[in-house]
Formats: C-alpha cells, structure tokens, sequence
C-alpha cells in the first residue's frame, strides 16, 4: 500500500465497514491465485473485471498523468506499467493499481463509485465521494490547533512537545499544514525532476536558514 491514496473522485470517508470487509475478502482472494496463471485465464480476469484503464474511455474523469504522488519511472513509463482495475464487486466499485518490477501489486486508490472508468452501468456518471480521516490524524489535528490557541508561556513548549510526540510515534512523520499554492510548486518541482520528496525541499531549506545564521 506505499503508493495508496485518496484524493478526489476516491475518497472512502463514507464507506462503512461492510465495504472494507467486502474489499479485504476481495483482496484475499486474488492473493491465493497465481499471477502467471491469472494473467492468462481470460475467464478468471473477467469473473474479477480486471482489465487496463482506458484512458481514452468515455467520460473518464482522470488522466494517467493526475496520480502524480507515485515514483516518475513508473508514472512516465506506462507500456511496462500501465494501471489496472478489479472489481470488488459489481455494486461496490474497483480496485486501482499497476505491477512493478518486482510483479507487486500496487494499490493507487479504491474507486467505490466506478469513477475511474464510467460504464453504461452508471449511466456514464461521476459521482462525488469523501475523503476519510484516521482517527489519529483528527486527534492531532485537534491538538495541534488548540495549542495554536494557546496564549500563555508554555506554548511554545507544549508544541515542541507534541511534534516530538507525533514524530516519534509515527517513525518519522511531521503533521504540518501549507497553502495550497506551495503544494503545487512542490508538484511542479517534482514532475520536473528537481525533488523526489518533499523531505529533500524541507532539507534545503534547513540547510538555508543553517547557512543564514
């Protein structure tokens, strides 16, 4: 799931937990076959609705070019990794993903409203879905803004405090907000092959600010 996310069109906030039970029965099932074989049985693809995303489709709401946040070599490079569909079922919407080098399967978004690819089944239509939020996360959101708040001397420690906290109980991981418009220089900067992450633009600017001083 390294490359998993939700993003507009994908989003799975108001999915219950028969959803995600029907998807994770889905996903087993899949991991028992084998992929060689799989690949070739046109019966079993299609019993799973497994097929390449027809960009060129009618009505596609999306390009290739939107899933930005996965690595360029795969982005760029779709005869060795297009994307593909599965079907957790007829009713329930599609898995979306490609194979690496390594014949992983890479899960980029669930589309539980068949949004990727409309189909005469919807009517060709694009329905709008919610971006879900993990329970940590709005807790730490929550904190994080009512020490924003806070206007008396332990402020300043209170928020070294709990960014210490978020990143040593996430292994690595800094919460923070930007503009919108810093998010797509950043975007931009990285389709152009100036950054691979946004932790090599963070260590620039760290190194600024050090040189500054």
């Amino acid at each position: 799931m390294r490359f998993w996310r939700q993003a507009d069109l994908f989003g799975v906030g108001d999915k219950d937990g028969s959803w995600f039970i029907s998807l994770f029965d889905r996903l087993t099932a899949l991991c028992q076959i084998d992929l060689d074989g799989f690949m070739k049985d046109h019966s079993l693809r299609e019993t799973f609705r497994f097929h390449e995303i027809d960009w060129a489709g009618k009505k596609v709401p999306v390009a290739r070019s939107d899933f930005d946040w996965i690595d360029k070599d795969y982005l760029s490079n779709d005869e060795e990794f297009p994307f593909y569909q599965f079907h957790v079922s007829k009713a329930l919407g599609r898995v979306v993903g490609f194979f690496d080098e390594s014949q992983v399967f890479n899960v980029l978004v669930f589309d539980p409203h068949h949004n990727i690819q409309p189909s005469e089944y919807n009517d060709y239509k694009i329905r709008p879905t919610r971006i879900g939020h993990c329970q940590y996360g709005s807790l730490i959101t929550i904190a994080a803004g009512e020490v924003e708040k806070c206007t008396c001397g332990v402020k300043y420690s209170l928020r070294e405090r709990l960014e210490t906290e978020i990143f040593d109980q996430t292994g690595g991981v800094l919460l923070c907000r930007i503009p919108e418009d810093h998010h797509e220089r950043f975007l931009k900067l990285r389709r152009n092959g100036h950054a691979s992450d946004i932790s090599e633009i963070f260590e620039l600017g760290l190194v600024a600010y050090e040189d500054g001083c």
